[in-house]
């Protein structure tokens, strides 16, 4: 990292936090005051396409109820006096404040999918993470000594850690705030072409088989004058069928050159009992045929569309001509990615019915407190790999572990969730409840059902003790949270 430090570097050193905000999940906004310069929007990032730490010129929606991370911010460094940014570690950069002679320091990890921002106090010690801060090499909890990830994602030259310096110059520091937004546009634009891709491929394949089966089905039915035929020839044949016999080979009276025909029997049915299910079979086949053509028809035809949308969304250059192709289909954007790309970047902004926590493991933990929130936090923030915990067989909220590795909870972090799920859930009163979790990729929308409303499968069970102290302690905090 450049050690030189042009005059824009003034802008930021010496000035006062005087307003926080988290307009999105992956992003914070800091505006500073300093004398001569007034006051500046400064943007900390960790979008995955483009984590940044620069001046900003769009300050973004403040939600009623902001995330855990930016409500400690709050209590730490607004008010604080900001010193000059200086290096945490290759592509990592430590932001110092001062506030009643307490020193803190917020860090800035640029690290791809990886990239996160802690809060650490003087002696460089973990306060609390914007995301789970655990890498593979690398284990930082609560209270222990901050350390650099071990490995990190190489930037693109145009968007340096550097970019700050360049606040003194507002036209040069528009310009890259204005490619910033431009590259997380086209990551989430990127994202969502390739899950419509996914979706529609998955789609014709689905399409393909059934149209496989239905033309299987289809000569089937076409076989019933073959089936009638063997019936008529049984009768005329049925002075030589025996008991037990398998087949009966017979000359076949109704073909041009009278071939032999080898016939299929029933070892335990009379000649009577044969000869019926023959003909039982020919009125089943002959009224099965038009009505497997016309559903054969409409699958080719379904297919078709799907065909047709697939080239429309390889060739999509935006967001638009994604929508509009999907508009022609009379199909909706695949599920979860609707959302993604308006306004606060594809993880959604939380909103006030959205409580997050931090697990005594720590993990994210995210609850829908209302149907909408439910929607929010299972289908437009929670990814596939996340775990989902609902109360069993009631209404209740809908409960995100996010665990971007997907692999297995730790016991504690499990029973926290389970008890946050139990605790906003109508039942609570009653102290345990079966609390069903699953992951998030099994969980699906009820066609047509009003939001919140889902099936899933592939879950388990455990039992929520709301009256075990674990519980205790964790709600209790939950309470005095929202009584703040």
């Amino acid at each position: 990292m450049n050690s030189s430090s042009p005059p824009g570097t003034d802008l930021f050193s010496g000035s006062v936090v005087r307003e926080i905000r988290q307009p999105a999940p992956d992003r914070l906004v800091l505006r500073t005051y300093g004398r001569g310069v007034g006051e500046i929007d400064w943007l900390l990032s960790v979008h995955p396409a483009c984590p940044r730490f620069l001046r900003t010129f769009r300050r973004g929606r403040n939600p009623p109820r902001p995330g855990n991370f930016c409500q400690w911010l709050r209590t730490r460094i607004a008010g604080a006096a900001a010193g000059t940014p200086e290096p945490a570690g290759e592509q990592a950069l430590a932001l110092p404040f001062t506030k009643d002679g307490e020193r803190f320091a917020l860090i800035l990890e640029c690290n791809g999918n990886e990239s996160n921002l802690l809060l650490v106090d003087g002696e460089r010690r973990l306060l609390i993470a914007l995301r789970h801060p655990a890498l593979p090499g690398r284990k930082l909890a609560p209270g222990e000594p901050y350390v650099p990830p071990p490995a990190v994602t190489w930037l693109p030259k145009d968007f340096p850690l550097e970019g700050w310096r360049m606040a003194g110059d507002a036209a040069e520091a528009e310009a890259l705030d204005r490619r910033g937004w431009e590259r997380e546009r086209g990551a989430e634009f990127e994202a969502l072409q390739r899950a419509c891709l996914r979706a529609a491929r998955r789609e014709r394949k689905r399409l393909q088989r059934r149209v496989r089966h239905q033309r299987e089905d289809l000569a089937r039915a076409r076989e019933a004058e073959t089936v009638r035929e063997w019936g008529e020839l049984l009768k005329i044949n049925r002075n030589r069928m025996r008991p037990g016999q398998q087949e009966i080979r017979v000359t076949n009276e109704f073909l041009p050159g009278r071939p032999e025909v080898a016939i299929p029997l029933d070892p335990q049915a009379s000649p009577a009992e044969n000869i019926e299910r023959l003909f039982r079979r020919y009125r089943k086949l002959r009224g099965a045929a038009p009505h497997i053509e016309a559903r054969l028809g409409e699958t080719e035809a379904e297919l078709n569309r799907w065909a047709a949308l697939t080239a429309e969304v390889e060739a999509a250059a935006d967001r638009a001509a994604l929508e509009a192709a999907y508009a022609q289909a009379e199909l909706p954007l695949p599920e979860g990615q609707a959302a993604a790309g308006r306004g606060n970047g594809p993880s959604g902004l939380e909103s006030a019915s959205i409580l997050t926590r931090i697990s005594s493991d720590g993990f994210r933990i995210l609850v829908g407190r209302s149907k909408e929130a439910n929607d929010e936090v299972t289908f437009r923030i929670g990814n596939g790999r996340d775990w989902w915990f609902h109360a069993q067989g009631i209404p209740g909220a809908h409960v995100i572990v996010r665990t971007p590795s997907g692999g297995a909870l730790p016991p504690r972090t499990l029973r926290e969730a389970a008890w946050l799920a139990a605790y906003y859930s109508p039942r609570r009163a009653e102290g345990k409840l079966d609390i069903d979790y699953t992951q998030r990729k099994y969980v699906r929308k009820i066609k047509g059902g009003e939001p919140g409303q889902v099936t899933y499968s592939q879950n388990r069970t455990v039992v929520a003790d709301l009256a075990d102290s674990g519980a205790a302690r964790v709600l209790s905090a939950v309470e005095a949270a929202e009584r703040r």
